[in-house]
């Protein structure tokens, strides 16, 4: 699990105050031991803690990716939530306004075992939803491509 949360000036006034999660992706189908040789993605949706959208809109690598694990469940999502923006929260850094939190779900719990700056990855999160990250999938399926009455 990948969870980004924010305090910038990219939130809404009233959000500035405590970190907010602006977005949580599960990476699977690793053919190595890092989630960096993923081959597919899920956006997850936290209050369901369910995978609801193929990660299309990541990388051009997962703009056509089967995605067979939408609807599954992800129990433990919440909590890994809470304690990453809780983690968030605690910085005294005050430079520090998005962080990446690599998390894994064990039978114990979230574990978290790394935070990210990442700001070149930032803004592919900020605007994030799920009705984006279909548009998105809906445009690269035709890859802009015009129809014949426009």
């Amino acid at each position: 699990l990948v969870l980004w949360t924010d305090t910038s000036e990219t939130l809404p006034r009233r959000f500035r105050d405590t970190p907010q999660v602006l977005s949580l992706v599960l990476w699977t189908d690793c053919p190595s031991w890092t989630s960096h040789s993923a081959t597919a993605g899920y956006l997850v949706d936290i209050e369901s803690e369910t995978l609801v959208a193929p990660a299309a809109w990541y990388a051009p690598g997962f703009c056509s990716m089967a995605a067979p694990l939408v609807g599954q469940r992800v129990p433990g999502a919440r909590e890994a939530c809470l304690k990453a923006m809780a983690a968030h929260d605690a910085s005294e850094l005050e430079w520090l306004t998005c962080v990446g939190w690599d998390a894994m779900i064990t039978d114990e719990g979230p574990t978290f075992f790394e935070g990210n700056v990442a700001a070149y990855r930032t803004p592919r999160r900020m605007a994030l939803s799920l009705s984006l990250a279909d548009g998105f999938r809906s445009w690269m399926a035709t890859r802009g491509k015009r129809s014949a009455a426009a």
